[in-house]
Formats: C-alpha cells, sequence, structure tokens
C-alpha cells in the first residue's frame, strides 16, 4: 500500500454529499470524507469555513481532524479494513466454506432463466458458472456460496477464461 501524503488545508465548505463534502480552497476544490462516523459528530452546511488535516488519497481527502471557524478541533477515527488474511486474526474453520454445495448455484442459474455450459468453479466466496442466456448469448454468473446470484457479465466467444467450455459449443 503506498503512503499517502498527510495534509492542513482550509478552505469553504462548497457542496455536501452525506459524509462526504467539497472543499473551495485557494488551491482549488478538493473532496474531502468524513465518514458516516465523522458525519455523526460534525454539522456541516454550504459556506461554513472548514479548517482540515487529514490523508490526502487518490480521490479524496480521508479527514482526521476538522474545525468548522474558530470552534473546537473533532478529532475523526476511521476504522481501518480488515485485511482478508490477516495472520494475527483467528482463522475461520476450515470446513465453514467446504460444505458449499454448487447444486445450489446451478439451481440458482436454472432459476433465473440459464442453461448451464460446463462446471461450476469454486472460488472462496461465490461458484462461477458459464451459462447462456434466453437469447443464446454465454453469460458468466457469480453465484454467492448461500445460493444467491451476485452478479453476471456477457461473455464473448474469445473469452480466455472460458476457452475450453466455448470451444465445446461452437
Amino acid at each position: 500500500m503506498p503512503d499517502h501524503i498527510l495534509i492542513n488545508l482550509s478552505g469553504e465548505v462548497t457542496d455536501i454529499f452525506a459524509h462526504r463534502f467539497v472543499v473551495k480552497t485557494e488551491a482549488g476544490k478538493i473532496l474531502a470524507d468524513l465518514g458516516p462516523k465523522g458525519a455523526e459528530q460534525v454539522t456541516l452546511r454550504e459556506g461554513d469555513k472548514v479548517t482540515l488535516s487529514g490523508e490526502m488519497k487518490p480521490s479524496e481527502l480521508k479527514i482526521h481532524t476538522i474545525e468548522k471557524g474558530h470552534g473546537p478541533k473533532i478529532v475523526i477515527e476511521h476504522k481501518k479494513p480488515q485485511p482478508h488474511h490477516d495472520h494475527h486474526q483467528p482463522h475461520h474453520h476450515p470446513r465453514e466454506h467446504e460444505d458449499a454445495d454448487p447444486k445450489h448455484a446451478l439451481k440458482t442459474a436454472a432459476a433465473n432463466g440459464f442453461a448451464i455450459v460446463g462446471s461450476p468453479r469454486r472460488k472462496p466466496k461465490h461458484f462461477e458458472i458459464l451459462g447462456k442466456d434466453s437469447a443464446g448469448d454465454f453469460v458468466e454468473l457469480h453465484i454467492e456460496l448461500d445460493g444467491a446470484l451476485r452478479k453476471t457479465r456477457p461473455v464473448g466467444k474469445a473469452d480466455p477464461k472460458w476457452a475450453a467450455e466455448l470451444r465445446n459449443y461452437s
């Protein structure tokens, strides 16, 4: 993970979108993020003068502290996202997802009108299935371990991911 730059800036709030807002500074406009918990701590209005410090990410300033006008400095705490494979966290029981049955995924695909092409591919949190829709087009289905359809994407006849299955149906 690259190091992000810590910055301080002051400006005027011009637009507010839930817990994100735009600050007009001397250098231009910056998108700032309070986070949902931070938005509970600070009530902002367009026109408010603010002084911010935080971590500049590629798309926004993740606010660490905010001052409205000459008010008190408020510290905003952001929860860090949990990594998927943190060796310091307790591991899931190894059998927890072993019991995931591809039959649930196949039933979901059929119930949504897809003809199955080939075998389900097991991923850590879902199955991927190549199917054909009612128009005869190939579609990749992502079906959760519990059988819920997560997403679909069109598959071209030259898609390398599904080359073996597509050869059998050309």
